[in-house]
């Protein structure tokens, strides 16, 4: 069963997606990626965003674990970024809330810049 946030990224697309390729690439060999673009009502925006915060603290969670089986590793990085992601959905959330209150949209830019190495 597909989630609401597939069916609505389905149904949504032309706003996401520039006209343009989503992958550009710059005079310095990285490429940078449009996730998400555009005017969102405070449940669209709730969902594609606290979405992306679960999955991340999920992913530093289980790397976290794995880094707790393996003798001389150093987690004190994974945790600070669990808490550091889990403040940053705190705030989100609270965002989401007040534009909600307000009868406001939210206008969101999220890029993410890859550099081969």
């Amino acid at each position: 069963m597909e989630s609401k946030l597939f069916q609505w990224l389905k149904g949504n697309r032309n706003k996401l997606l520039p006209k343009k390729n989503i992958l550009e690439k710059d005079v310095s060999e990285a490429y940078h990626v449009r996730l998400v673009e555009g005017l969102f009502d405070p449940a669209e925006s709730a969902e594609v965003l606290l979405s992306l915060l679960n999955y991340k603290i999920k992913f530093h969670t289980v790397q976290l674990l794995n880094l707790k089986e393996t003798k001389n590793s150093n987690p004190e990085q994974s945790q600070k970024r669990i808490e550091a992601l889990k403040t940053a959905k705190q705030e989100v959330t609270e965002l989401v809330v007040k534009a909600r209150n307000k009868g406001q949209k939210l206008e969101i830019h999220s890029t993410v810049k890859i550099v081969l190495r």
